[in-house]
């Protein structure tokens, strides 16, 4: 008898083909790097759950007729690493649960049936689009074109912010796991409390730095603002997995970037010859969020000094 792994590399190798594809554009497709599905395909390597949920997500109702599923278990928005591991996910499911009965008006059951989004990814907005958005957002917090914000005090209507560290749906045991041993695996996780998805619950990683908890929030805000789809939970063979979409990752992400560091102001700091340190500490944030926002801006030369010349030749 075939095992699912089996199962599955056979049923995607066969919906490939049939629609042409190369498995370099399946790995543009599905957000798994083309050397892992070359090796999965060769029989080489095995797929995480991670994985496994992604190419079952493309697969649709190919999955079924192949004889593979998985048990849809939450949707929510996630802050992450791609292979965050099973006993973090299940301590989070945990406390999304318990903040939405807490907090909620609807049960667990009708909670956990959330409408879901098309699997393609959504289209990105272009950079003149989110350097847009974010001045507006920053406009409508009555902030100065160059004013640094705080974004831990920023309010949002219907999202109420909960820090792990100071919760009560999480005993002391699963509190010291997410803020110390599984700290660097998430950062947040925004929660539905109801089917409409106006009321929010961010759940916030408080163990870690107040730099990084402000462009985690707000990457967190901007999820919820932009209406993106939640990501896809699920359990497969007794461990965990999760879906993501990039393009909304990073789309929520230099959002956040520009909301805390607005263009102009960074247009100015780097003519004056401002490192990357002095702006952070202006600006309550990394050097390496400042780093990012220069390089996306397009300042990286004029930031880094590198002096350009026609040879006299």
């Amino acid at each position: 008898m075939q095992s699912f792994q089996e199962k599955l590399v056979e049923a995607v190798k066969r919906k490939r083909e049939a629609e042409g594809l190369s498995i370099r554009a399946l790995s543009a497709a599905v957000g798994i790097s083309f050397s892992s599905l070359a090796r999965i395909e060769r029989g080489e390597g095995q797929p995480d759950n991670n994985s496994k949920i992604r190419l079952l997500q493309w697969l649709g109702t190919d999955a079924e007729a192949a004889g593979l599923g998985f048990d849809n278990v939450a949707f929510v928005h996630f802050r992450a690493g791609k292979n965050i591991q099973s006993p973090t996910v299940q301590a989070l499911l945990e406390a999304a649960d318990c903040l939405r009965r807490s907090l909620g008006k609807v049960d667990d059951r009708t909670a956990h049936v959330a409408v879901e989004d098309s699997a393609s990814e959504s289209a990105p907005l272009s950079k003149d689009e989110l350097e847009q958005i974010a001045y507006k957002f920053r406009a409508d917090l009555g902030l100065a074109e160059a004013q640094p914000i705080d974004s831990l005090k920023i309010e949002v209507e219907g999202v109420e912010v909960v820090r792990a560290g100071q919760t009560n749906c999480l005993d002391q045991k699963t509190v010291d796991y997410l803020r110390e041993r599984a700290s660097g695996e998430w950062s947040a996780m925004s929660v539905p409390l109801d089917v409409e998805h106006e009321r929010w619950a961010v759940l916030l990683n408080d163990g870690h730095t107040l730099e990084r908890q402000r462009v985690t929030v707000l990457e967190e805000f901007w999820h919820i603002l932009l209406g993106h789809k939640l990501t896809k939970i699920a359990r497969i063979a007794e461990a965990f997995g999760r879906t993501y979409d990039k393009t909304e990752e990073h789309d929520a992400y230099y959002l956040a970037s520009a909301t805390l560091l607005p263009k102009a102001a960074l247009i100015e700091a780097v003519g004056k010859n401002r490192s990357s340190e002095q702006i952070a500490g202006v600006y309550g944030t990394s050097s390496e969020l400042v780093d990012y926002r220069v390089k996306r801006l397009g300042l990286w030369r004029e930031h880094v000094g590198k002096r350009v010349s026609l040879s006299s030749d």
